[in-house]
């Protein structure tokens, strides 16, 4: 009677150790690297602030009274790690709102950001020594073309792509140098993504 008790508790240690074992898999039988994989490049900036709603602690502000402290980034590759940004008055100017908060890895490209210190409330002023200081917002979005969207966005950004005749410029090449610029007096109220961050969160 015990021995026929101890077989269906070892066949199913046994099946336990097979899935731990199967390839791509992790715990709970999710699939491993779950958040490199789900998230790709959307590149493009149509549409962008339907894809990436405001948040109610956004704050107005003119890209062009950005005159404060700047600091130099370089970027390896894309996406930086910068979650969301938000146009300034009149849709001039990109402003950082969101950076995810933690380097997964050396050389994580959803890192960059973090290890580089960008904070939100920083405005974009110059791409590879290009002033976007008071550009079209989309203009912008399109050099740095760094959305990181779920796929199932594809099919809607190809739409907004043809809806606004094309793209409005060219991705900047990388690795890609920008500088950002403060704006003296201006209280940033955004949100600081902690490093137990997940894109689930959202």
């Amino acid at each position: 009677m015990a021995v026929a008790q101890r077989r269906p508790i070892l066949a199913l240690c046994l099946a336990g150790t097979v899935l731990c074992l199967l390839p791509g898999q992790g715990f709970v039988g999710s699939p491993a690297g779950r958040l490199s994989s789900s998230r790709v490049v959307a590149r493009v900036g149509a549409e962008y602030q339907e894809r990436q709603s405001p948040r109610d602690a956004d704050l107005p502000f003119d890209a062009s009274a950005a005159t404060g402290d700047t600091v130099d980034v370089s970027f390896k590759k894309r996406p930086f790690g910068i979650l969301r940004y938000t146009p300034g008055n009149g849709g001039k100017g990109a402003m950082v709102q969101e950076v995810i908060g933690k380097s997964r890895y050396p050389g994580d490209p959803q890192g960059q950001g973090f290890a580089a210190g960008v904070k939100g409330g920083w405005v974009v002023k110059t791409i590879n020594g290009q002033d976007v200081q008071t550009e079209d917002f989309n203009t912008v979005m399109d050099l740095l073309d760094d959305e990181v969207a779920d796929p199932r966005f594809s099919k809607s950004v190809a739409l907004a792509i043809e809806k606004q005749g094309g793209r409005k410029a060219q991705p900047a090449e990388a690795p890609i140098a920008i500088t950002y610029a403060t704006i003296p007096g201006y209280e940033w109220k955004g949100e600081v993504l902690g490093a137990d961050w997940e894109p689930a969160h959202r």
